[in-house]
């Protein structure tokens, strides 16, 4: 009810703003309700920081009132606010109530959606985006922007953009896999393909990982398992993550790179990785109810199934599964990577 009377507040500042006066009335009366400029600014920055906060607690949903405060301030200070995205042609970018975007350069159109045109001062639906023309997505609604030929934009709150034509961006994924592409953590399979649904290889989650944590790969240049070529890509992650002692390889002296890394695998990899680094993961919540199908879990990543568990990284299915032994999606790893690193940052 509170973002409603935003909108319809911000809805006749724009109309006051574009009428280039304000209405003849005493100061301060019901007639005259002081709109300016910097109130529709502040309007503006108040819905997207609610807009960011939801987006938190989507990411990390058992975090305290008090880290996500700690939180909000790094929103606020703008170090999740504006960026500037290169879009290719065809490519998508889901916005949310709150969001904001400015095409720079190139064409394209919104598709659905109550806009409000802050250069213009007006409201609109959909249909062509304008040059330079700041357009701000108001409360309760969604909208896509896509792009008609490679075109420059600018970003700010929680808008989605993807890249591959096979990830729609309002999809539970979309959000980590933007993530994961803007950071160079994981790239497509193909031109504008990413491949969500496919299985993780052992090799690749722990790459993922030595990325994450900013591994400098000349540090590394030795190998410890005999299926391990040396100079390969992944090389000097698996070298890294030995002697952290986070992988501790399948036995006999193997890696199996190629092999899919399984959703326990998973877990026990970023648990470890976890205490190598020093990160104190916060502690569980006794509400969140425990895997229906627990007993599968194997007995030596029990227990960090079950702080992945209980903080929320790893979740189940709709069942209520964890599927210890199914293999880790490319959308799954993209999202706990995400997950984790918005944990990390809150520590």
């Amino acid at each position: 009810m509170r973002l409603l009377k935003r909108v319809m507040a911000l809805l006749c500042a724009v109309l006051l703003l574009g009428s280039g006066g304000a209405i003849a009335a005493d100061a301060g009366s019901a007639q005259d309700p002081l709109l300016s400029q910097s109130y529709v600014r502040q309007w503006e920055q108040m819905l997207r920081e609610d807009r960011s906060a939801r987006a938190i607690s989507a990411a990390f949903p058992l975090i305290t009132e008090a880290q996500r405060s700690i939180e909000m301030q790094r929103v606020r200070c703008g170090k999740n606010g504006v960026r500037q995205a290169l879009v290719p042609a065809g490519a998508r970018i889901a916005l949310s109530a709150g969001d904001t975007i400015t095409l720079l350069s190139g064409a394209g159109s919104f598709q659905g959606g109550a806009l409000i045109d802050l250069t213009a001062g007006e409201a609109v639906s959909g249909g062509e985006a304008m040059l330079r023309h700041r357009m701000l997505l108001s409360d309760g609604a969604k909208t896509i922007f896509a792009a008609r030929e490679q075109s420059l934009v600018s970003l700010s709150g929680t808008a989605v953009l993807s890249r591959y034509a096979d990830v729609p961006p309002e999809e539970w994924y979309g959000a980590a896999i933007d993530y994961a592409d803007v950071r160079s953590l994981m790239n497509g399979t193909g031109e504008r393909v990413f491949s969500p649904s496919s299985t993780l290889t052992r090799a690749m989650f722990i790459t993922i990982l030595g990325r994450m944590a900013g591994v400098p790969e000349r540090d590394y240049p030795g190998v410890s398992f005999s299926d391990v070529e040396a100079g390969s890509w992944y090389a000097p992650y698996v070298e890294w993550g030995a002697k952290q002692g986070i992988v501790n390889g399948m036995g006999e002296g193997l890696f199996a790179p190629d092999s899919p890394v399984t959703r326990e695998q998973m877990a026990a990899l970023i648990t470890r990785y976890a205490d190598s680094a020093g990160y104190e993961l916060p502690a569980g919540v006794s509400a969140v109810a425990a895997f229906r199908d627990a007993g599968s879990i194997s007995g030596w990543a029990f227990e960090s199934v079950e702080r992945m568990r209980q903080t929320g990284l790893l979740s189940g299915d709709p069942q209520g599964n964890f599927n210890p032994l199914n293999g880790a999606t490319r959308a799954e790893a993209a999202t706990v990577f995400m997950r984790l690193d918005a944990t990390i940052r809150i520590l």
